[in-house]
């Protein structure tokens, strides 16, 4: 598996940009100014095959949640490895190589200015501010302004978690945020260099794009080793979500939190292709494997916030080495499973994509 997995965020950059130039894929880079731990530059590669004015195109992107990114960048090495299809005359393949690429160098969920990015895709004229009731009775418990130490988590979370059940709980603390900056899943007071390049790279290059099919991969939520799709079910998706659901069959899930793992969320991605391509059928879902269970997770990310804020925020810290694990497991059996759903939902992907072509 190492073969696929890298050990840090340097080398998987590296691994990447050569597999897509051998592929024949071309290479854009959007810089951005922060920098790696050792100075390194920081980029959102993207590899590009076929046509450079697409009617039809697939966005496979990955690392959107930095640490998280391990997995979906040992998705699309594998995916580079095994080969890509060629594209129809006006078809195109995108792959997106770590959106948050500050995040997985320094092993933090969140970017340099502590801004969930998925929370950060907001369009003109929505306010970056509010908070879930919810997120702010519980700040002082989520955030402590102290490095990390034993402070009895689990005895303090476990009567909040039957008082209030998990998926109430889950959308309070993790939907999004916009009034606490060192809090955790801030989701920004604007929007930030990484997401508005993206965008930027996206409404100019796919401007003719008739049908954008995105698979955006993650990891967190839901059983371990299991992972599943989740799309936008509302009534002006309906009939998107029914093609997936034909496409990916009993993995798909809608993205709320009474009927899935996961829970709504203010200036989600998705949002961004909706709002951007208003005349194009969208078709986005978030593939989500899932590692530990939900209070490991959140115990996790607690510690490292508490250690980037107020600690030394070395990437060798404890707390980052637990992090980095509970996103991405080093176990045989998780990564096994990591890279066969991640073949099997390209494949998918590809058939929902163009449907009219036979793709190897």
């Amino acid at each position: 598996m190492d073969e696929y997995f890298s050990p840090d965020y340097v080398t998987a950059r590296r691994r990447f940009r050569e597999a897509a130039a051998q592929a024949g894929g071309k290479m854009d880079a959007l810089g951005l100014e922060a920098r790696g731990p050792n100075g390194e530059d920081l980029t959102i590669d993207i590899a590009w095959f076929g046509s450079q004015t697409p009617h039809r195109v697939l966005v496979h992107s990955s690392g959107l949640h930095g640490v998280e990114g391990f997995a979906g960048s040992a998705i699309q090495l594998q995916w580079l490895r095994d080969g890509i299809p060629t594209p129809h005359t006006d078809h195109a393949i995108l792959l997106v190589h770590v959106l948050n690429p500050w995040g997985m160098a320094w092993l933090r969920r969140f970017n340099e200015h502590n801004v969930d990015l998925n929370r950060n895709f907001l369009g003109p004229g929505e306010p970056f501010n509010g908070a879930p009731d919810g997120y702010v009775a519980l700040n002082d418990f989520l955030n402590p302004a102290t490095p990390p130490s034993h402070d009895f988590f689990y005895a303090r979370a476990l009567p909040l978690l039957l008082r209030h059940g998990m998926p109430a709980m889950r959308q309070a603390v993790a939907g999004g945020q916009y009034d606490y900056p060192q809090g955790l899943f801030f989701g920004g007071a604007r929007v930030e260099p990484g997401p508005a390049r993206f965008q930027s790279y996206l409404a100019d290059r796919l401007s003719g794009a008739a049908r954008i099919t995105a698979i955006d991969v993650h990891t967190g939520l839901g059983a371990f080793g299991q992972d599943c799709l989740l799309v936008d079910a509302t009534e002006q998706r309906s009939a998107a979500c029914h093609a997936m659901q034909a496409a990916f069959g009993d993995p798909v899930q809608r993205s709320n939190s009474e009927e899935s793992v996961a829970y709504k969320v203010r200036g989600a991605q998705e949002s961004m292709y909706f709002r951007l391509f208003p005349g194009a059928e969208v078709y986005f879902a978030t593939q989500e494997f899932g590692t530990y269970r939900a209070i490991a997770v959140l115990a996790a990310l607690r510690a490292e916030n508490r250690w980037h804020h107020y600690g030394g925020g070395s990437v060798r810290h404890p707390t980052k080495v637990r992090l980095r694990e509970v996103f991405g497991p080093d176990r045989f059996d998780w990564r096994e499973a990591v890279l066969r759903r991640g073949r099997q939902v390209i494949r998918q992907a590809l058939l929902l994509a163009f449907p009219l072509q036979t793709s190897s």
